[in-house]
C-alpha cells in the first residue's frame, strides 16, 4: 500500500510498505480522510527531538475510515462500518487501530469525513471550561479547533466572542454566532478583566498573554492551543492578583477522548457540523498539505489528506 514518510524537515515522500494485519483486539482501517493537525507542523519542520525518517504515515493521527478487517477478539465494531476516533500513522492508505480506540460514526451525520479526534480535543475543551449558563465566553485564536469549540458551546453562554489575526476567521467567528470579532490590535479596553471562560487556541505567546488580559477577576483561563515549540512566559502577578485558574485543557487517556467523541456526536445530531475543511490533497501532494497549514494562506481553515 501507499504511505507518506517524512524523511527529513519540510521534506515528504510517498512510499510502499506492507498491508499492515491486526492484531488481536485491532481492526483494520481503509483511511479515507486523515487531517493535517497543527502540532503535526513540529514534525514537518524538524523541531529538537524528532528522528528521521518518521515511521510509514506519521504523524497522522485526525483519522477517519471503513473498518477493512478484524484481528481475534474484536467485538463491537464489523466490516464495513465507518470508523473515527484514535488512530496513527493515518497518512496511508490504511491502518491499524485498538479497537477500544474506535466509534463507529453515526448515520445521522451523513456520508463525508467525521474526524474525530478534534472533535473530541473540542469537547474536551468545553467540559474542562466548565461553561454555565449566562458565562461569558472568549476565544482567542479562530482556526480549526476553535470554530469546533465554538459550534459544540451550550446554547445557553450568555454571549461569546473571537480574536484573530485573520480577517477570514473573523468572518468566520461572526457566521458562527459571535457577538464580536477583533483583531489583536483592535480589542476594546472595556473587554479586559470581563470574561469569565477565556480559552487560548492558538498556542503561541501573544495569544497567552492577550487571553491573561482578558479573564475576570475569579475567571478561568483555558489552555486549549498546542505550545510546543519552546517555553513560555506567563504574567503570574496577574493571575495572583485576579485570583483566577488556570486549566490545561489537554487529555491523553485513551478513554476520555472516546466519551468526549460520543458527546460530540450527541450535539452534531442535533446541529449538523458546518463546512469547515478548506483544501483537500491526494496522498502524493502531501508535502503540499503540511505547507498550506504551516502558511495559512488566504482561505485556509483545514486541510486533509484523502489517500
Amino acid at each position: 500500500m501507499r504511505a507518506l514518510r517524512l524523511v527529513a524537515p519540510r521534506r515528504a515522500e510517498c512510499v510502499e510498505v506492507p498491508e499492515p494485519s491486526p492484531g488481536p483486539g485491532e481492526v483494520r482501517v481503509r483511511i479515507d480522510a486523515c487531517g493535517v493537525c497543527g502540532s503535526d507542523l513540529n514534525s514537518w519542520r524538524g523541531v529538537p527531538g524528532v528522528e528521521f525518517p518518521l515511521p510509514a504515515g506519521a504523524p497522522g493521527h485526525e483519522t477517519y475510515g471503513e473498518v477493512l478487517a478484524l484481528g481475534q477478539d474484536v467485538v463491537g465494531l464489523g466490516v464495513g462500518q465507518r470508523v473515527t476516533g484514535l488512530m496513527w500513522n493515518g497518512f496511508a492508505e490504511s491502518g491499524i487501530a485498538s479497537v477500544d480506540n474506535l466509534l463507529p460514526v453515526p448515520v445521522e451525520l451523513g456520508p463525508g469525513p467525521v474526524i474525530g479526534e478534534p472533535l473530541a480535543c473540542a469537547m474536551n475543551v468545553i467540559r474542562r471550561s466548565g461553561v454555565a449558563p449566562g458565562d461569558r465566553v472568549a476565544i482567542v485564536g479562530f482556526g480549526y479547533l476553535a470554530a469546533l469549540v465554538a459550534h459544540l458551546l451550550p446554547t445557553e453562554p450568555g454571549e461569546w466572542i473571537a480574536i484573530s489575526r485573520r480577517c477570514e476567521s473573523r468572518a468566520l467567528a461572526r457566521h458562527m454566532g459571535a457577538s464580536a470579532v477583533y483583531d489583536f490590535s483592535s480589542v476594546p479596553d472595556s473587554a479586559w478583566d470581563s470574561f469569565d471562560i477565556v480559552i487560548e487556541a492558538t498556542g503561541v505567546q501573544a495569544a497567552l498573554d492577550v487571553a491573561t488580559w482578558l479573564t475576570a477577576s475569579a475567571g478561568r483561563l483555558v489552555i486549549a492551543g498546542y505550545h510546543a515549540d519552546g517555553p513560555r512566559t506567563v504574567n503570574m502577578q496577574s493571575w495572583n492578583w485576579k485570583g483566577i485558574d488556570v486549566i490545561n485543557a489537554h487529555a491523553r487517556r485513551p478513554d476520555v477522548y472516546l466519551d468526549a467523541l460520543r458527546r460530540s456526536f450527541e450535539v452534531l445530531r442535533q446541529r449538523p457540523l458546518p463546512a469547515l475543511v478548506s483544501h483537500t490533497w491526494p496522498l502524493d501532494r502531501a508535502a503540499d498539505a503540511f505547507a498550506a497549514a504551516e502558511a495559512r494562506p488566504p482561505g485556509f481553515t483545514k486541510g486533509l489528506v484523502i489517500p
